[in-house]
């Protein structure tokens, strides 16, 4: 009789280790300091002149809505310790030739991230846009970072309005991700929750988690 227990308990063995690897799990979070540099979808202050009555990414109506508290919320779920920091560095897509990285970033440099998420491109001007100096800047904000922490990962995510010029040049450098067609759908966006056009045309609710979605969709799938 022990013989035939014997077996059955291999086999099901056996069939238990096969479900096991067919099951597909979610890889493993380990970022426990996280920044996220970006404009005015990442962090906008009041503008009471425009409509805009948030301190949140525009045009979120809550501030958990927006996507940087979205992803933060998630990374949560993974280290319940992890930190994540939000920048508005609008300045630098401004002004990508001049901004100043010491003055502007050292104290976020200082911090060490092991995740620099960049959420930029919006507001780099086409008219006067120059691939070769934004190209070498774009990689000297990313070596500013490296220099006291070369572990640090980054990970772009393009422009929710579209900016294919600057959406290269960040795919070149860092893992990346397009976000331009979520703005295919036009509930993406503000329109008709707020009057300004410059605010209705910023992610709406719906348009927020859509892009916390993506980033963490690939943020999760990082080698």
């Amino acid at each position: 009789m022990k013989k035939p227990i014997a077996i059955l308990l291999l086999a099901l063995t056996v069939i238990s280790c096969s479900k096991k690897t067919g099951e597909k799990t979610e890889p493993a979070i380990n970022f426990s300091n996280v920044l996220i540099l970006g404009n005015s979808i990442t962090y906008s202050p009041k503008n009471p002149g425009i409509g805009w009555q948030g301190e949140w990414g525009m045009a979120a109506t809550k501030a958990e809505l927006d996507f940087v508290h979205l992803l933060t919320k998630s990374f949560k779920e993974k280290n319940l310790s992890c930190t994540v920091t939000a920048k508005n560095i609008a300045a630098f897509e401004v002004n990508y030739t001049t901004y100043d990285f010491e003055s502007e970033l050292k104290q976020y440099k200082d911090s060490k991230p092991d995740l620099i998420i960049l959420r930029i491109g919006e507001n780099v001007k086409q008219e006067t846009f120059d691939a070769v100096v934004f190209e070498k800047r774009y990689v000297e904000l990313l070596n500013y970072f490296r220099s006291n922490n070369p572990s640090v990962r980054f990970f772009g995510a393009g422009s929710f309005w579209g900016n294919a010029a600057v959406d290269q040049i960040m795919a070149r450098h860092s893992e990346f991700i397009t976000l331009s067609p979520l703005v295919k759908d036009p509930t993406n966006a503000a329109w008709g929750i707020f009057d300004d056009p410059g605010v209705a045309s910023h992610p709406s609710d719906k348009g927020m988690k859509a892009i916390a979605d993506v980033i963490w969709s690939a943020i999760i799938n990082l080698k």
